[in-house]
């Protein structure tokens, strides 16, 4: 079985946090006409469900982190390289692009969202090596 990557564990995470906001209306919704034993178990389906879900963000951001650390070492290349050589790009727009990949990025890192963080750093990865 193969395994599930970070931006599908946090969908997975969010579908959970969803069906346990779902369970945790319906349980207020009807409070009234629940026994003790029914809300109970409702209750506790909603802290299972509300459980997942955390873990499951847990997970992604661990191997989201993962992802980053091997995204820092290609940005940290790309920024000697651009030290280097990006004076010497012949093509405006081609310098533009890379500029504005490189500030996402810095607004991603800022966010301090993970998936946010690869997205970016993914992109200046591959507009950097499309200007090679």
């Amino acid at each position: 079985m193969a395994s599930l990557t970070a931006k599908q564990l946090t969908e997975l995470a969010n579908d959970f946090l969803g069906m346990a906001q779902s369970v945790g209306d319906y349980r207020y919704l009807h409070f009234g006409k629940l026994t003790k034993a029914q809300n109970k178990q409702f209750s506790d389906l909603h802290w299972s469900l509300l459980n997942y879900a955390d873990d499951l963000f847990t997970q992604s951001a661990t191997l989201v982190m993962d992802d980053v650390e091997n995204a820092l070492a290609q940005i940290k290349t790309i920024s000697q390289e651009m030290t280097v050589s990006y004076k010497q790009l012949t093509k405006v727009q081609k310098a533009i692009d890379i500029a504005t990949a490189a500030v996402t990025l810095g607004a991603a890192i800022f966010s301090k969202n993970p998936l946010a963080i690869i997205d970016a750093a993914d992109a200046l990865i591959n507009v950097w090596k499309e200007s090679s």
